[in-house]
Order: C-alpha cells, then sequence, then structure tokens
C-alpha cells in the first residue's frame, strides 16, 4: 500500500512506477482536484486535506488500519515530508 504527497509530475511517476511494481492499492493525496488524471497513473484513492479537519496522516492511518508500506513525499515541504514519515511508521 503506498501514499503519494503531491500529485505533480513527481508523484505520478511514483505511481506509475508503484503501479508497474505491482501496488494494488495507491493513495494520491493533493489539495487540488487531481484525481482524474492521476487515475491514469494508478491512483487508486484520492484524499485531498482541506476535506477534512484533522491532519492527513491521521486520515490515512483511518483509511488505512493502522498506516501504509509506503509512503513518497513529491512536493518540498518539510511539513509534509513529516507528515510522510510519521503515516510510514506506524505501518504494520
Amino acid at each position: 500500500m503506498f501514499a503519494i504527497f503531491g500529485l505533480g509530475t513527481v508523484g505520478l511517476a511514483v505511481a506509475e512506477g508503484a503501479k508497474a511494481a505491482g501496488a494494488t492499492r495507491i493513495i494520491g493525496i493533493d489539495i487540488n482536484r487531481k484525481f482524474d488524471r492521476a487515475k491514469d497513473f494508478g491512483v487508486t484513492e484520492f484524499v485531498n486535506p482541506k476535506d477534512h479537519d484533522k491532519p492527513t496522516q491521521q486520515v490515512l492511518v483511518d483509511m488505512t488500519d493502522g498506516g501504509v508500506d509506503y509512503s513518497f513525499e513529491c512536493i518540498g515541504n518539510v511539513s509534509i515530508m513529516r507528515a510522510a514519515l510519521e503515516l510510514s511508521s506506524r505501518t504494520r
């Protein structure tokens, strides 16, 4: 299970790589509505942080029953890097 923070060019390339590696659940996280385009690259679920009152990593922990196997930060923002790290450190 993958989580990708940021669905720009780099994030979509990560999604395509995850799909090629056999991932069946790829969650894209972005504040812009990019899910329709991201589906073409393998993203299966989408989270917009603006749609939730709690931290994004908590939304994802709840969605995934504990966290993801891999998380990728494709934005270059230190606070988002921390969120991605916290999400992956809760994995099984």
